[in-house]
């Protein structure tokens, strides 16, 4: 599976970005993107920001507050996105490509078996997002990334309201580390 996990601010504008693959069960942690789906990626991560919204500002939890995880809020083709947002409004955005054979559409290789986050347990090794490893794997993910989140926007040089781009290889690590962990 092909992951691409971008942060964006309050402003929709993306402070981070980051690809990568699975390196669950045997993935070599890279990113398989076509040269069209990678073209792509940008304008699908952009485009569910309006189910974001509207889950956003929708009606509340019973707790009276909207949750964080939003889970998985929209599909585009054979791509999947799930979202988590912050108290500042920032929005962590993955988006989720599962490989073909993981979709049914062919070319699986019989060895070959999908990470924790590919959710195949039960499904005839078919990618199931809302399966509850997947939203699990995905959540833990999110929350290993809004911690190490926490600590970049304490310092007192970032500022997220001004559209600072993530830079650091701190940050960048802890988010590949996560990723490597959970999905």
């Amino acid at each position: 599976m092909s992951y691409t996990f971008s942060i964006l601010s309050p402003l929709d504008v993306p402070l981070f970005t980051h690809d990568f693959g699975t390196s669950r069960s045997g993935g070599d942690g890279v990113a398989r993107y076509t040269p069209a789906e990678r073209a792509m990626v940008p304008f699908i991560l952009h485009s569910s920001l309006d189910i974001v919204e509207e889950v956003q500002w929708g009606p509340s939890t019973s707790a009276g507050s909207a949750p964080m995880y939003l889970k998985h809020i929209d599909k585009y083709q054979n791509c999947f996105v799930s979202c988590w947002i912050t108290a500042g409004n920032t929005r962590f955005l993955l988006l989720t490509r599962p490989r073909d054979e993981a979709l049914g559409l062919g070319g699986a290789a019989g060895g070959q078996r999908g990470s924790l986050a590919g959710g195949r347990a039960g499904m005839g090794g078919l990618y199931n997002p809302s399966a509850p490893a997947t939203e699990e794997a995905v959540k833990n993910f999110f929350v290993d990334v809004y911690e190490a989140w926490l600590k970049t926007i304490m310092n007192p040089f970032f500022h997220v309201g001004n559209g600072d781009v993530v830079k650091s290889p701190v940050f960048r690590q802890r988010v590949a580390t996560a990723a490597k962990k959970y999905l």
